[in-house]
């Protein structure tokens, strides 16, 4: 499977890098890394685990966006367009390429990890520029995180198992 997971791990490190200097993404990126990210999940587990995975996550990052709508259309008094300097198209497009390959638990666990990374990483640049690279550090964060998973047999990106042996 190396020869799909080196593609992604190069598009992921293409991706941070497009973010961190222009703060934008070519959609093209998108379309690859999810193309190569769906055929790992459904190749490795299969697609009834794929799409089991992908509901779940799915629910959880649009619960979590309406909680974070409505905040702000709380605190500002009236709707507020989360893409209009809150949010990028891109920071949502990648969460949902994230939604597709990892696991539930993966995913609610690398979601918090990466946005407080994010949020230090945004405190050391908050002079320098005022938006943060979302989507780029949540990439490079994958790539390091798709080494571990390469290198270790007791942790998995996909499955839940290494976080639910906490709990057993």
């Amino acid at each position: 499977m190396w020869w799909i997971k080196l593609p992604v791990v190069l598009l992921l490190l293409a991706m941070a890098w497009q973010d961190w200097k222009f703060r934008a993404i070519a959609i093209w990126l998108f379309v690859l890394l999810g193309a190569g990210l769906v055929f790992l999940k459904c190749n490795t587990l299969g697609t009834s685990i794929f799409f089991s995975d992908l509901k779940l996550n799915l629910i959880f990052l649009a619960l979590q966006l309406g909680a974070l709508f409505g905040y702000f259309a709380i605190k500002e008094r009236r709707f507020v367009n989360l893409f209009a300097g809150y949010f990028g198209e891109g920071d949502l497009l990648f969460l949902l390429l994230l939604a597709s390959y990892l696991s539930f638990f993966n995913f609610l666990a690398f979601h918090v990890f990466s946005l407080l990374l994010a949020l230090l990483l945004g405190l050391c640049l908050s002079g320098k520029h005022k938006k943060i690279p979302l989507a780029g550090i949540q990439a490079f964060f994958l790539v390091v995180l798709m080494g571990i998973d390469h290198l270790s047999n007791d942790f998995s990106l996909i499955q839940d198992f290494w976080i639910l042996s906490f709990y057993t």
